[in-house]
């Protein structure tokens, strides 16, 4: 049941908000309700308002408007996410006939009341233009499937009733606002506005029943909805058939076919990585079945606004080939179509009339796919989840508005006059100017001092990382750590033992599920024991070699069907060892069977540069890890270590610290630099060895 408007939320919110007036509580309320429904509004989409009256630094009574900031969203909206306006300049707009969108932009920035407010939102003049206190609008599913529709018109006032006017669509701004205004005049007892193909607008002198009548017309248009579709007769069953549970490992592949196709080469030759994220619940399955699907991709968004966050079409795949060139094959078709298509639709006589010379090509951002739902593709993790949303929003809703009768796509000429509108594109934020934005990086061993190390240092550069473990508690401690000081979007931990290839392959494929692929693949599981050879037992070896030798081949192994199917190159940092080249006694399993993953690691170089994938290893020292993380290998080492010189724990650290050249203490985050710098290809380096060991001579690599 959707959230109710109630006065004791109000007061709650009024109570934190000292300094506004009281009607800001009410609109903060609302905006959260509308927000935090996604069959009303998605991220950043839709827009509400309240007009109030304030006392100046002057003592003047002036009459403003709160209006939600252009791209904020509501869900948890608060009072820094409003533009506050002086009220009577913005109406006196009406007057004008004509006026520029510089103008226009100018003149809203030049009446604010808060300097430091967001930028108000592009439908401002249509919240000012109307006299009510409180004007809200959202693109409600259920209302545009039925604005959608062959008589559209017809349909939604038999369905919301007299007090509904119905206008055609008009461009966002201006045009809208005039229109809006008009009706409303010429029917002043209305208090509910649906402009087709765009959404719909309710407003009143009380907040709750502005709400109210928002939710009111949605359960009709729903209601309306099932029951024409009861009389829809069901799928075809040679459609049926080929429902089932989609495969993890389709899935995966197809994620990182369409990761690689979508990827870019910036002018110094490095890739611009996107992320791709999918949603495959049974109405998504449904649609992307049906004899409908090729036609959901090809007509368009649902309503304009969107069309900035997901294109105006979307690419279907109509199967999946079980080889993967044949996929690639059937991918880069797809993509190159769109990418011909596109250009031409966007370009091809722009808004002069005239032909244009494109800034670019332009990549889809969404796939349907038969039998395995939407996919997705961004270059942040959210762009990539923004998109998917509304995607899923937009094919579930045409599907059920297409099995209704005949649907009537927006006009693409609506739809790319926003998508080049520049009061609309600048809602799109620039991704982060960090090293490795749209890279996703897996790092095995996550759980222990150094993974957790490296993952700070990659999350630090803009990368999304995966935490792979079989301790499971660690591996859980770890990921909360890191969660709380860099938020939940780009964590994800895998739980798989590297001794294990199966249960690394599907670790793989998890992770290709939740963000598309991988870029950067850090081996750093490991194992120590303490022991001279006559002592050590042959099982003990057995699986210190199966993890840290066997382990970085696993690891390295699964990885390159990623690399091959992605076509963007990548990075392998493995995690190696001071003792590779500086041994010593009673370390026979580790130091053994880190230098065969090190030679190893040397090998991958050599084979792996044909893919465009580096490999090289990073030998650290002595990393104790902190209060926070311990280090696993010195919780093994650590206690014989200090029997055999005589040393407390802060002893042996400072035993370690004083026997290199630097005389410091190497500290994890050091390793993720390392790290960080191999994953930035700042230099053309492969098959190399960086000590981080504070300059150890007998492990000089040589």
């Amino acid at each position: 049941m959707p959230a109710r408007f109630t006065e004791t939320a109000v007061r709650e919110i009024a109570k934190t908000i000292t300094g506004h007036p009281e009607a800001l509580a009410a609109l903060i309320h609302a905006s959260r309700l509308i927000g935090s429904d996604p069959g009303l509004v998605l991220h950043g989409g839709g827009n509400t308002s309240a007009k109030a009256t304030r006392t100046g630094i002057f003592g003047e009574t002036e009459r403003i408007l709160y209006v939600k900031g252009s791209g904020i969203h509501m869900a948890d909206i608060g009072p820094e996410g409003f533009s506050i306006l002086r009220l009577d300049p913005i109406r006196r707009l009406k007057a004008i006939s004509d006026l520029s969108d510089e103008a226009l932009e100018n003149h809203l920035l030049s009446q604010r009341v808060v300097a430091g407010c967001p930028d108000p939102s592009v439908e401002t003049l249509l919240h000012a233009f109307l006299p009510h206190r409180y004007v809200f609008h959202c693109h409600a599913d259920a209302v545009l499937i039925l604005a959608h529709q062959k008589e559209a018109k017809r349909v939604i006032r038999d369905v919301l009733g007299e007090r509904t006017a119905v206008l055609a669509y008009r461009h966002p701004g201006y045009p809208l606002a005039r229109a809006v205004a008009a009706a409303h005049e010429k029917a002043p007892a209305i208090d509910t506005i649906v402009v087709l193909h765009h959404g719909i607008f309710t407003f009143g002198d009380d907040a709750g029943q502005a709400y109210a009548r928002i939710r009111t017309c949605v359960n009709k248009a729903e209601a309306f909805i099932q029951k024409a579709l009861k009389r829809v007769p069901p799928t075809s069953a040679e459609r049926s058939r080929r429902r089932r549970t989609p495969r993890i490992s389709d899935t995966a592949r197809v994620a990182q076919v369409i990761r690689g196709m979508c990827a870019r080469r910036t002018p110094d030759g490095s890739a611009l990585r996107r992320l791709v994220v999918s949603r495959q619940g049974p109405a998504m399955m449904n649609a992307s079945l049906s004899r409908e699907a090729k036609k959901i991709c090809e007509s368009g968004v649902l309503t304009p606004d969107h069309a900035i966050r997901t294109r105006n079409r979307m690419v279907y795949l109509d199967a999946v080939p079980e080889e993967d060139e044949a996929l690639k094959m059937v991918v880069k078709k797809a993509v190159d179509k769109f990418r011909a298509a596109y250009m031409r639709y966007l370009y091809g006589k722009g808004l002069s009339g005239q032909e244009e010379k494109p800034p670019e090509e332009v990549d889809p951002v969404l796939f349907l796919v038969a039998g395995l739902g939407l996919f997705a593709a961004g270059e942040t993790l959210a762009s990539a989840e923004t998109a998917a949303d509304i995607g899923e929003h937009t094919v579930i809703a045409k599907h059920r508005g297409m099995a209704m009768g005949a649907y009537r796509p927006i006009p693409a000429a609506h739809v790319r006059d926003m998508e080049r509108w520049p009061l609309q594109t600048k809602k799109l934020k620039p991704p982060a100017a960090a090293a490795l934005v749209g890279q996703v990086a897996l790092i095995t061993g996550g759980g222990g001092a150094i993974g957790y190390g490296i993952a700070r240092r990659l999350l630090s550069a803009g990368a999304a990382v995966v935490l792979g473990d079989r301790d499971i508690p660690r591996l859980e401690r770890g990921k909360d750590l890191l969660i709380r000081e860099f938020g939940p979007g780009r964590i994800a931990s895998v739980v798989f033992d590297v001794t294990d290839f199966t249960a690394v392959q599907k670790g793989f494929d998890t992770i290709s599920t939740l963000f598309g692929g991988v870029d950067l693949v850090v081996p750093n599981a490991g194992i120590a024991h303490v022991a001279r050879i006559e002592d050590l037992d042959p099982k003990t070896l057995d699986r210190t070699v199966a993890v840290n030798l066997k382990g970085t081949f696993h690891t390295i192994k699964a990885a390159i069907p990623v690399f091959r199917r992605q076509g963007t190159g990548g990075n392998i940092v493995v995690i190696s060892s001071k003792n590779v080249f500086d041994p010593g006694a009673a370390f026979s399993a580790y130091s053994a069977s880190k230098a065969a993953a090190h030679q190893l690691a040397k090998i991958a170089a050599m084979e792996l540069s044909e893919l465009g994938v580096r490999v090289n290893m990073i030998n650290p020292d002595a990393v104790f890890g902190d209060q926070k993380t311990a280090s696993g290998l010195w919780e093994a080492v650590g206690p014989e270590r200090m029997r055999a010189r005589g040393l407390s724990p802060e002893g042996l650290k400072t035993y370690y610290r004083q026997r290199s050249l630097l005389k410091t203490e190497v500290l994890t985050e050091h390793v993720g630099n390392a790290v960080v710098f191999f994953a930035s290809e700042k230099t053309p380096t492969t098959g190399a060895s960086l000590p981080v060991d504070g300059g150890i001579p007998a492990a000089f690599p040589r």
